[in-house]
């Protein structure tokens, strides 16, 4: 039995509304539910437990924002401690913490949901559904993020080459045997790539006029989204929305050229079901934005209060669980 992919451009559906999620509330409840979701998701998608590692920088994420505010917030009615000291002293209150935590959590959300990115979608799932105006820059992304991996690995084939030679580490007198070696490596691995480029038609000219207008004019929406969401904070939502859309339709206005491909990606119906749910959970968010804007929001300030809990957007959270209602296995 071998895990069952679904199709890229759900997964990227899914990530881009859970994202659009975790930045538009601060309320510490649904982002801590919207984290649980997407363990429970990479956990089903990719067959992998949460680790004692990933629990290590979660916790490092949640403590050192509270930290941090905590000892340089003043602000707040609910003061925990207060020392003496001209440059440490001052009130220490709860209200900075709560802020401080509800930052971290947020970090700590977003990472999860990223993470479940990351372990789905492949650099070549991303390259196939880039314009054409922009895959030498996701090309080029996608080589320079192999580069320092395969720098290491060529560094540790080089030192036990050496090692098995009888040769004795001498710090940095060794760097000129070490240089050599690397840079022949590197360029026999550049190479190796340019040849399997060429090979597969990367960079051969395509594309018809209206693509290309399409693909203009999102970008002139994605460039007003951001607009939005940094100079208009009461349009936020919205600008985030056009941000999302655009990328979207950036996403599925590839053309390519004469690329090759093993393997087809079929869209199956779990993919509508999958996508459909992240843009309902997304939907149920936005609506709050515009109806309710306070169920959205935590603000400690300037007395500590207990965050409230819609059941609209708790309801909308457990539409994200939508990829673990069913297994994503094939027969052998």
């Amino acid at each position: 039995m071998q895990l069952r992919r679904l199709h890229p451009v759900a997964w990227m559906i899914w990530t881009a509304c859970a994202t659009a999620i975790g930045l538009l509330t601060r309320n510490p409840w649904y982002l801590l539910l919207l984290a649980g979701v997407a363990l429970a998701v990479r956990w089903s998608a990719t067959g992998a437990r949460p680790g004692l590692s990933v629990a290590r920088l979660y916790g490092m994420l949640l403590v050192f924002p509270t930290v941090l505010n905590l000892l340089f917030s003043r602000s707040g009615e609910t003061v925990l401690l207060e020392l003496p000291i001209r440059w440490l002293g001052g009130p220490y209150t709860l209200e900075a913490l709560l802020f401080g935590l509800t930052s971290g959590i947020q970090l700590a959300c977003l990472l999860a949901v990223m993470s479940v990115f990351i372990s789905v979608v492949t650099p070549v799932d991303m390259l196939r559904r880039m314009p054409s105006e922009l895959a030498p820059i996701g090309l080029s992304a996608s080589i320079g993020l192999t580069f320092v991996p395969q720098v290491r690995r060529s560094f540790e084939a080089i030192r036990e080459a050496q090692l098995a030679r009888g040769h004795l580490p001498r710090g940095w007198r060794d760097l000129p045997s070490w240089i050599s070696p690397l840079v022949t490596i590197s360029l026999e691995n550049a190479m190796a790539s340019a040849e399997g480029l060429a090979a597969r038609g990367w960079g051969q000219p395509a594309g018809s006029v209206w693509r290309r207008r399409l693909a203009g004019a999102c970008l002139l929406g994605l460039a007003l989204g951001l607009a939005a969401m940094g100079l208009l904070p009461d349009h936020l939502g919205w600008g985030l929305a056009l941000t999302l859309v655009s990328l979207l339709a950036l996403g599925l206005l590839h053309e390519g050229g004469a690329h090759g491909r093993y393997r087809p990606e079929a869209w199956r119906g779990i993919d509508s079901w999958v996508s459909s749910a992240a843009c309902a959970a997304l939907t149920a968010f936005l609506l709050l934005v515009w109806i309710a804007p306070g169920a959205l929001a935590y603000y400690p300030y300037p007395a500590a209060t207990w965050p409230g809990l819609d059941w609209l957007a708790v309801l909308g959270l457990l539409a994200l669980c939508a990829p673990t209602l069913r297994s994503w296995r094939d027969p052998d």
